[in-house]
């Protein structure tokens, strides 16, 4: 199972009829980094006509919620929503401000204005794929940790880092449909000297 995290806040600028709609895409980890967010660019554009968004925080059954904030219903929050749930991306905001320029845009222009500038802010952040991965703690004998670390290194979208003590001590990340036979490897080639500890599963 993979996704996506924002990395780094995109922002767009989409002018339609000389209306302004201004899109922000950021991570929320929770419902109230999403409202906080929301709340700052409020603020920020306090005399902007509307100031619509949409956010879902969670992995599985995320949490999702939307808000048109005056816009004719089903024109500004739903689409920007629909480019959420399109993007792949977990724990996301999008916040898009429209400063309005005079001219009525009709439904149909609104829910594509918003969902251009909504896209375009999904499209300026910088994301990262995530996936569901196990963490390990592996006991080693030093005279097996090249071995070891070769595998590792070897093996696509694992990570590891490394700790000495009596026994050298390493932390592994390894997404969960490679973990059985990567362990299964490591075992193999200790010749079972090496012991695995299941620590959590998480999305990384």
């Amino acid at each position: 199972m993979a996704g996506c995290k924002i990395l780094k806040t995109g922002e767009s600028e989409v002018i339609i009829k000389k209306s302004r709609f201004l899109g922000t895409a950021a991570e929320a980890l929770t419902e109230e980094d999403a409202q906080k967010l929301v709340a700052d660019i409020r603020k920020a554009h306090y005399s902007a006509r509307h100031v619509c968004y949409a956010y879902s925080i969670g992995d599985e059954n995320p949490r999702l919620k939307f808000s048109d904030d005056g816009e004719p219903g089903g024109t500004a929050g739903r689409p920007i929503l629909d480019v959420i749930q399109n993007s792949g991306i977990s724990n996301i905001v999008i916040v898009v401000v429209r400063y309005f320029g005079g001219v009525l845009l009709g439904t149909g222009g609104l829910v594509r204005a918003y969902t251009q500038a909504a896209q375009e802010a999904v499209q300026a952040a910088d994301t990262k794929e995530i996936r569901l991965s196990n963490i390990y703690e592996l006991s080693l004998d030093y005279s097996d940790l090249d071995k070891v670390k070769y595998i590792l290194d070897n093996t696509e979208t694992v990570s590891y880092d490394i700790s000495y003590s009596d026994k050298v001590l390493l932390n592994v990340i390894v997404p969960e449909e490679l973990s059985d036979a990567l362990m299964d490897s490591i075992v193999e080639k200790t010749a079972g000297r090496s012991a695995a500890k299941f620590i959590e599963k998480k999305m990384i």
